[in-house]
């Protein structure tokens, strides 16, 4: 390496001070034309102050050539493409200075570089980093001699301090780190694990290896607990959000269209409003509410086989009259329910002309279902029967065929005010076959979907039921 140092210094000395005689190659014809100056020597300031001396090609700098820098660094050596490349001595302003290789204007291969507070190094570059073998004298006496990577001290080594000490064995980031062993001046020896320059433990005390791999042990199992909890409580917020089937309640079309009628508490506070029908499910758009009187228009994107009647005319009292519906859900079965019975009343609680009581039987499930009367038209919407509990509290006694339906009236008035084409009600009495027929036809069934969360905070008094999932 002496050598060469001094073999280059030579070169490049003849090549400043005798550029009449050093250059192989002709003077550059002018003196602004470096675009085009090729095969030639000549020389280049830059509008920053820059200078250069020395070959060219493709009005590149190319070859061998010496450049001066304005902020005082100084560059003598190859060239190609306007890169430094090849051998070359780069001297900085600093007092630092680099003899060596390079590869497309980066230090690559071997090299020394001379720093200004008397560090040197010696050994191979890459990427204008210490890269693979080097060796390293400090200004303070220290010498290093090992593997570098990416600037730093990486892989085996050996590190003599001044003081005598000696380290020999792994390092990382510039520390002990790893197998190794240090001998200090005293006579003692350190040899063993090493981590960040600090000694861990003797690598042949077995005592001292159990437990640390007990440690490790515990420290995994740790590890893997955490995981599960964070696991576990990302699964438990998932279903929190999950959309599950959490109520039911019954509708019935009223449109060609296939606008579905049902009550406002069976669609109230749904994520999803779902409908089954022939056994397809589609999603249904809410519409319209009237929360006054408990009423709700929905839609899905299905084309109905039968759409029933609504009736204009005022129900009269001992009306015969069958209630159709899914009670219990999918509880029981999941076809639909038929019970008979009569006007019993033309009023509700506290006289609410809106309503209508009747004593055909009625259970949680057939809210929103068709009340229908001998000619098919729909005369009512089933609503509500009153609670065993709230009875028991306020009359002392258990109810029989108290049960509640929205008047057709109000029904149709809604229907109408919101847009929805009605179909013209029928005077004519159908048989008991046909009425089932296009009863079952028009009525469906409806699925409420919400969150757990929201299933945990209204409570609701709505069927639940399985298997819809």
């Amino acid at each position: 390496m002496k050598t060469l140092v001094a073999f280059l210094c030579l070169s490049f000395a003849v090549l400043l001070f005798s550029p009449g005689e050093a250059w192989s190659l002709p003077r550059c014809p002018g003196s602004d034309a470096n675009n085009t100056w090729t095969n030639c020597f000549g020389n280049d300031t830059a509008p920053n102050g820059d200078k250069y001396l020395g070959e060219w090609k493709d009005g590149k700098h190319h070859g061998q050539g010496t450049s001066d820098y304005a902020n005082g660094d100084k560059y003598v050596g190859g060239y190609r493409n306007d890169k430094y490349h090849g051998q070359g001595i780069y001297t900085f302003a600093s007092g630092s200075k680099y003899v060596g290789e390079y590869r497309r204007g980066k230090r690559r291969g071997q090299g020394t570089y001379t720093h200004a507070n008397g560090d040197k190094y010696v050994g191979e570059y890459r990427n204008d980093k210490y890269q693979g073998q080097g060796t390293s004298t400090y200004a303070n006496g220290d010498k290093y001699v090992g593997e570098y990577r990416r600037g730093k001290r990486r892989g085996q080594g050996t590190y003599t301090h001044a003081n005598g000490d000696k380290y020999v064995g792994e390092f990382r980031d510039d520390k002990y780190h790893g197998q190794g062993t240090l001998t200090l001046d005293d006579g003692r020896v350190l040899a063993g694990i090493w981590r960040n320059n600090e000694f861990q433990y003797a690598r042949k005390d077995p005592k001292i290896e159990e437990r640390r791999k007990a440690e490790r042990e515990t420290k995994r199992l740790k590890q893997e607990q955490i995981a599960r909890e964070k696991r576990e409580e990302k699964r438990r917020q998932a279903d929190k959000e999950k959309v599950i089937a959490a109520a039911s309640g019954t509708g019935f079309v009223v449109s060609n269209s296939g606008h579905i009628v049902t009550n406002n508490h069976v669609i109230d506070g749904c994520q999803e409003v779902k409908v089954h029908t022939d056994g397809d499910v589609y999603k249904a758009k809410i519409l319209r509410r009237d929360t006054v009187n408990d009423l709700a228009v929905i839609k899905a994107n299905f084309k109905p086989s039968r759409v029933l009647a609504i009736s204009g005319e005022d129900v009269e009292e001992l009306m015969p009259i069958v209630v159709a519906g899914f009670p219990f859900g999918t509880w029981f079965s999941s076809s639909i329910k038929f019970t008979r019975g009569i006007v019993s009343s033309l009023s509700g609680i506290g006289d609410n002309y809106s309503r209508m009581q009747i004593d055909a039987a009625l259970q949680p499930g057939n809210s929103g279902g068709p009340i229908i009367d001998e000619n098919g038209n729909v005369v009512g919407v089933a609503v509500a029967k009153l609670g065993l509990k709230v009875a028991l509290e306020e009359f002392g006694a258990i109810p029989e065929g108290t049960n509640f339906g929205i008047k057709s009236t109000v029904v149709r008035s809604f229907l109408k005010a919101n847009g929805v084409k009605l179909r013209k009600p029928s005077n004519d009495e159908i048989s008991r076959t046909e009425l089932v027929e296009q009863t079952k036809g028009a009525t469906l069934f409806l699925t409420c979907w919400m969150t757990y969360a929201q299933i945990k905070e209204q409570r609701t008094e709505k069927v639940m039921f399985k298997d819809l999932q």
